[in-house]
This record gives C-alpha cells, sequence and structure tokens, in this order.
C-alpha cells in the first residue's frame, strides 16, 4: 500500500491501479481488489484476484483452496469433477464417472473392470488351482473346541511373482493350492489387479483360531516369500482384505458404531494399514450423494458407496475392510486381524452418551488393546514399533507418509 502526503493509497494487487476506499473491495487475505481484476469462487464465494490460482470445475469457476478440498483430478479426461471417484483393476489412474462408463469394460470371470481390456486366458492350464475369480465354495468354518461365537474373519492376501515369471507363479500355486485346499483352509483366485500373481482366500475363522490353531496357513505364506520369490508389501497391486462376518455384530447399531470408529479415525488406521488409499479403500464414501452429509446409515444400505471402500458394505454376509497393504509377512498380518478383532469388540457395548462424549476416539482403542496383551500380542507388537507415529496422531500433528507407512 502506498501513500501521498501520508495518506494511505489502496492499489489493486493485481493490476496495480490506484483506488477510492469506495472502489476497492478484499480478497479473503484483505488484500484490495479492483472491479476488473476480481474473480468470484462459485464453491465458497470468496473474491480472488486474476492473479490467485483457480480452476474450472465441472464449467465453474473455483478457488485453489476448493479445488484441493471438494474436486477430484480425472487422470483421463484431464479434467475436475466433484462425486465419488472410480479406478479399474489394470491401472491406477482417477477417473470420474462418465469417463469411467466410457472407457472401461467389465470381466465376469474376474469379477473386475479393465480399462484396457482383461488379458488373462480363463482356460490357462493353473486354472484347476487358481480359480477364477468368481469362484465360490462353500465356507468351511473353523473355530478352536468348545469356542462359541459367530464372530469369524475371513482374510485375502494379494501376492505378485517377482519379475512376473509365469511359470515360477505356476510352481507357487501348486505349492500352496494343493496344501490349503487339501487342509481345508484357503485357496487361490485371480484377481484383476495383480499383474502375475494370485490371491489367496481363507476360509472363515475366529480370531482365536487364527493366532493358535492356523500353523500351515501361516507356514505357507511365509514360505512362499522365502522360498518361491513372492511379494506382496513392495508392489503397488497387492492389498490385504478382512472379511467380518454381520452375524458376529450385536446389531445394526453395533454396526455403525463400528464404521464411526474406522472412518473417524482415518490416520490412526492408515498407520497401522500401512498405506493410504483414496482409490481401492477410501474414507470420503460416507457422504450421502442426495443429501451431501455425512452418513453411515447410507453406507449401511446394502449398494449405499462402491466397494472401493475403508469398508464396503455391500456384501450381504459380511463388512469388508479393505484398508490394509498386502504382506507377507503373518506378524503384520497377524496384527490386522487383531485390529478388526479389537475394533469390533471394542465397539460391542457401548452407551450413545459414551460415544457423545468420544468414547470412540483412537486413543480409546489403543488403550482397550493395552489392556488385552495377551489376547493381541500381534497387535501390541506393531503399536510399539509405531509408538511415535501412534503419539503424533494422538497429539493431532503431521505425520509424513514415509514415517507412517512401514511394515
Amino acid at each position: 500500500m502506498d501513500t501521498i502526503d501520508e495518506v494511505a493509497v489502496k492499489c489493486c494487487i493485481a493490476c496495480n491501479t490506484e483506488l477510492d476506499s469506495s472502489d476497492a473491495l478484499y480478497t479473503r487475505d484483505n488484500d484490495p481488489v479492483c472491479q476488473d481484476c476480481i474473480r468470484i469462487c462459485e464453491c465458497c464465494e470468496d473474491i480472488i484476484s486474476i492473479d490467485d490460482e483457480y480452476n474450472d470445475v465441472e464449467g465453474r469457476l473455483w478457488c485453489q483452496s476448493c479445488t484441493e478440498n471438494d474436486a477430484h483430478w480425472c487422470d483421463l479426461g484431464d479434467h475436475y469433477f466433484t462425486g465419488y471417484t472410480y479406478g479399474t483393476d489394470d491401472c491406477s489412474d482417477v477417473m470420474c464417472e462418465r469417463c469411467y462408463e466410457r472407457n472401461t469394460s467389465y470381466c465376469e470371470d474376474c469379477d473386475a473392470t479393465y480399462l484396457n481390456g482383461c488379458e488373462y486366458n480363463h482356460d490357462e492350464e493353473d486354472a484347476r488351482l487358481i480359480h477364477d475369480y468368481s469362484y465360490r465354495p462353500d465356507p468351511i468354518f473353523h473355530s478352536s473346541e468348545d469356542e462359541n461365537t459367530r464372530l469369524y474373519f475371513g482374510i485375502e492376501v494379494e501376492t505378485e511373482i517377482r519379475g512376473s515369471d509365469y511359470s515360477q507363479r505356476r510352481v507357487s500355486a501348486e505349492y500352496a493350492g494343493i496344501i490349503l485346499e487339501s487342509e481345508k483352509l484357503a485357496y487361490l483366485k485371480h484377481d484383476g489387479s495383480l499383474e502375475c500373481g494370485f490371491e489367496i482366500v481363507s476360509h472363515p475363522m475366529t480370531h482365536n483360531y487364527f493366532m493358535k490353531e492356523a500353523s500351515t496357513l501361516w507356514n505357507v505364506i511365509t514360505k512362499l516369500k522365502t522360498d518361491y520369490n513372492m511379494i506382496a508389501w513392495g508392489t503397488k497391486t497387492c492389498g490385504l482384505h478382512i472379511h467380518i462376518s454381520r452375524a458376529g455384530f450385536s446389531g445394526g447399531s453395533h454396526q455403525h458404531r463400528f464404521l464411526q470408529l474406522v472412518y473417524n479415525n482415518k490416520d490412526f488406521y492408515e498407520a497401522m494399514a500401512g498405506r493410504s488409499s483414496s482409490h481401492w479403500a477410501k474414507f470420503d464414501d460416507v457422504n450421502d450423494p442426495e443429501t451431501g452429509r455425512k452418513s453411515f446409515k447410507h453406507k449401511l444400505d446394502r449398494n449405499g458407496s462402491d466397494r472401493y471402500s475403508a469398508v464396503n458394505t455391500n456384501n450381504r454376509n459380511t463388512l469388508e475392510m479393505r484398508i490394509f497393504r498386502g504382506s507377507l509377512n503373518h506378524n503384520y498380518l497377524k496384527a490386522c486381524i487383531d485390529l478388526a478383532h479389537a475394533s469390533v469388540e471394542f465397539t460391542r457395548v457401548m452407551s450413545v452418551p459414551e460415544v457423545r462424549n468420544h468414547k470412540l476416539d483412537c486413543i480409546n482403542l489403543i488403550q482397550y488393546v493395552r489392556d488385552r496383551a495377551e489376547l493381541y500380542p500381534a497387535l501390541n507388537s506393531r503399536l510399539d514399533r509405531l509408538s511415535d507415529v501412534i503419539s503424533r496422531i494422538e497429539r493431532k500433528e503431521h505425520v509424513s507418509a514415509s514415517s507412517k507407512f512401514s511394515e
């Protein structure tokens, strides 16, 4: 701001034109701007100048702040959009709904959507061991002796062959598939998101069975890593999904509290899961598209949101936690199952006043787990390894991705 004879003179921040006090408008940063140089953000309705960054979002002018907070970039159409993001199983591009519908194809055998079409030969020789994605055998429920519970978990461990060696994939499948199916613990399936691998799908097991009686499963997974050149953590394609039986919840309100716990503690769950994904396991799908408001009831309505969610609620019999990074480290896998079990049991009995008084904050869940060290040894060990990160999350401090995501 210039001065003439000790009288303040306002100048437009964009064109430097002198302004009378009656002509001056002010940006959100309280900078003066003339009528010719103003822009109005059509999202927040704040004044910006022509020199400020702004974007075309679906034909409307948005400031940079609104764009970063409330819009997405469509990698296929090279434009900003609002609403849900979409993606395919063969690439990491984020798409708007229109580009997704116009440019992708769906393979029924894989139960997957592709940008470049399904390249898998479903009549391949190893199909007897690596089943099609649509393969759904009758579930075999595993529980410990005298255990009385309806709470079961199923894991899907995605893994790739290092170097995309298809002959090695067949050898690996022969080893793992024969043992796991003969023991009726798990089976192998194709997954369209994988380049040269398979996913290991367990039959339903109780938490106790996973921890104490599924040693064959853990031995097979470990040997795939050590002896068969398979990887998961170091890929961009592999994830770990944990299915939780709906019958194991105490009812709809219990499922609602479970969703609140996960979605209200995004940073904590991402740190424990080892990844952040706005594409395969997004946390922003809790807004009802009709009202724009956050609604867990909306998510609990089947098909209330797409399956690429932090918690996929579209399955009839399970809630599916999709947040976890893929791994062949059995300690990490056990910690993730511990976390799923603890999240269910922590929210089982809780009053409305407790929820309103922030009982669902992650710090209370962590204390719940710490008090049950014998029940959750793998999860407590992971909390110890990530103690610095967890402390910063509890204090609501910024945590860099490099320190946040470790196996």
